[in-house]
C-alpha cells in the first residue's frame, strides 16, 4: 500500500514541519489517531521514538515508530518498529512563495486478511489521510 498526497499550506516551512514533528499534536489533526506520545527523551531527531494508536476500519492499531530521517526545514521520516504490519511515513516540505508545499508518502505492507482487502483498504486510508491533511491545513492557517 502506498499513499502519496500534496497540499499547500499558507504558513512557513519551519512552522509546518515543527507542527508535524510534534507528536503530541498528532491527534489534533489525524482524526483516526486516539493516542500519540513520544517515548524517548529530548528534541525530535534521528532515533526519537513514539507510540501511535489509531482506530481505523473498526480496528485499533498500535504502532511504535522511530525517526529514521530528520533534516530540519526539509524532510522527516518515521518507520514502524512494531505494530500489525510494517509502515513508514515521510513528510517533505518546500517553500513556494509565502506557502509551504507539504508532500507526504505513507507506505505499508499489510499482511493476512488486510492484504486481501488491499484496494478497498487503500481507498479508505487515502480518504482518511486526505481528511487529516485538510485538518492540518485548517489548524495551521488559523493559528
Amino acid at each position: 500500500m502506498k499513499v502519496e498526497l500534496e497540499i499547500m499550506i499558507e504558513r512557513p516551512v519551519d512552522v509546518v514541519l515543527d507542527y508535524i514533528t510534534d507528536i503530541s499534536k498528532f491527534t489534533q489533526w489525524a482524526e483516526n489517531a486516539v493516542e500519540a506520545v513520544q517515548t524517548s527523551d529530548g528534541p525530535v531527531g534521528v532515533g526519537t521514538t513514539c507510540r501511535i494508536v489509531n482506530k481505523t476500519m473498526g480496528k485499533t492499531l498500535e504502532y511504535e515508530f522511530e525517526v529514521t530521517e530528520f533534516d530540519p526545514g526539509n524532510r522527516y521520516t518515521a518507520s514502524s518498529t512494531s505494530g500489525p504490519f510494517p509502515m513508514s511515513m515521510t513528510y517533505v516540505v518546500e517553500q513556494v512563495g509565502d506557502k509551504t508545499k507539504l508532500h507526504s508518502l505513507t507506505e505499508a505492507e499489510p499482511g493476512g486478511i488486510m492484504a486481501l482487502a488491499g484496494p478497498l483498504m487503500n481507498r479508505k486510508i487515502k480518504k482518511q489521510f486526505e481528511s487529516a491533511h485538510k485538518n492540518l491545513k485548517k489548524l495551521l492557517e488559523s493559528g
